[in-house]
């Protein structure tokens, strides 16, 4: 009994110490019983829980599989060895735990939770190797404003020193349910340990219920491809894009060029990422808007502890006519984006994010005789149902508020939707 309570003392110390913030000085403590008491499962958690608050992931790792293995049935050092395994981005590790551990540790896909909103090629469990996933999507809504038009309400706002002018009825706001869907491919496929070839596609179309509102049925065709190269925690990749969009069948907008992206993956809970992309866009039939699209951002995500996710990023760039003497048609621009998926259950989940952005145009509007300026704002919030492996129900509510000093360029869009996404 003697030898139990001196025991006992050792760790109520110990956690004692830990509480005062004094970790370093409760490691020590345990540190110098570790070769004697290690298997002890009381033991073994207390030097566990001081060594991760340490930072000392791995040795934390090490003492909790000794408890797992005392203790088969101990939820906590199951549910804490997950944890720790994901914080060393551990994917192998992960993928040996038993179903119910995964589940339990990784809510609402996530292992796949940085993915949905900084996009990889990896299909979750490979490991950086010779994979393929995508997904299907089916979806109903409702779109305030589907072709970014005026407020019928505002009416032709006419400005002192500007010719009297009207609007063209096409450009009044129209509004209409809908019904999309949407195919996206990646993958990645792996030449040597660190090079990698890397593609995707994407094919989007919608379907507008109302009569005067389907000439106006958008429609996307999107792919790329290039080589990635891995090295410990970085990856560089450079790939081809080309865009092809459509309303009603006819192409409006083309676009191609190359992008380059970085990626720091620090752990498996912090991810940095940095991009530049040049784009040549070409609108048929309408020369003068031809623009060369130059892009550069830099994005951070932290997955917490119950697989909530919180993303950052910010970018800036310009868009340059190709065309001399339209300056009025370019604009430089900067931006930001704030948002976060926050876990309200193993397979359910709140998310939100707003953006904004401010472009300032590079000459007088000619006819309005006003230095353009636009201001874009754009906020989205919604649930994340996964009722079973593979799939996911997304309600979704999505604001766009733009104002602009030229008062054409002005709207308001509100769209309400459901979709359903199959993985594979």
């Amino acid at each position: 009994m003697t030898g139990l309570a001196l025991a006992d003392t050792l760790l109520d110390q110990a956690r004692a110490l830990q509480q005062q913030g004094a970790v370093q000085e409760a490691l020590a403590l345990l540190d110098a019983q570790e070769a004697q008491r290690a298997g002890d499962p009381a033991f073994d958690q207390a030097l566990a829980g001081v060594a991760e608050v340490a930072g000392l992931y791995t040795r934390a790792l090490l003492a909790w599989e000794r408890v797992v293995q005392a203790q088969p049935d101990n939820l906590t050092a199951q549910d804490a060895q997950a944890r720790l395994l994901q914080s060393l981005g551990d994917v192998h590790g992960l993928q040996a735990l038993p179903e119910a551990v995964r589940q339990r540790s990784m809510a609402v896909d996530a292992a796949r939770s940085i993915d949905q909103h900084l996009y990889s090629y990896d299909r979750p469990g490979h490991g950086g190797r010779s994979s393929w996933h995508g997904s299907v999507d089916l979806g109903l809504g409702h779109d305030s404003n589907i072709n970014a038009g005026l407020d019928r309400g505002a009416g032709a706002t006419q400005i002192p020193g500007v010719p009297a002018w009207t609007v063209d009825p096409g450009a009044w706001e129209r509004s209409s349910a809908f019904a999309s869907v949407g195919l996206t491919l990646r993958g990645r496929y792996q030449l040597t340990p660190q090079w990698s070839v890397i593609g995707g596609g994407y094919l989007a179309a919608r379907h507008h219920s109302s009569s005067a509102a389907q000439s106006l049925e958008p429609s996307e065709a999107d792919g790329h491809l290039g080589v990635a190269w891995r090295a410990n925690r970085h990856e560089w990749m450079v790939t081809a894009r080309g865009v092809h969009e459509a309303r009603d069948g006819r192409q409006v907008r083309g676009s191609a060029g190359l992008q380059g992206e970085w990626i720091y993956r620090m752990d498996g809970l912090h991810q940095w990422g940095l991009f530049v992309q040049s784009l040549d866009m070409r609108y048929p039939g309408q020369r003068l808007r031809d623009v060369r699209r130059t892009v550069g951002g830099l994005s951070h995500a932290v997955v917490l502890r119950n697989g909530s996710i919180v993303f950052v990023g910010v970018h800036a760039g310009d868009e340059s006519p190709r065309i001399n003497g339209v300056d009025d048609l370019g604009h430089r621009l900067v931006g930001a984006r704030l948002g976060g998926q926050w876990m309200l259950h193993p397979r359910w989940a709140v998310f939100a994010s707003v953006d904004g952005e401010r472009r300032r145009f590079g000459a007088v509007d000619p006819f309005f005789t006003l230095q353009r300026k636009d201001v874009q704002w754009r906020l989205a919030f919604g649930l994340s149902w996964v009722p079973a492996p593979g799939w996911r129900v997304t309600p979704q509510v999505e604001w766009t508020d733009v104002d602009s000093t030229v008062p054409i360029y002005t709207y308001q869009r509100r769209q309400v939707s459901i979709t359903l996404r199959r993985e594979f």
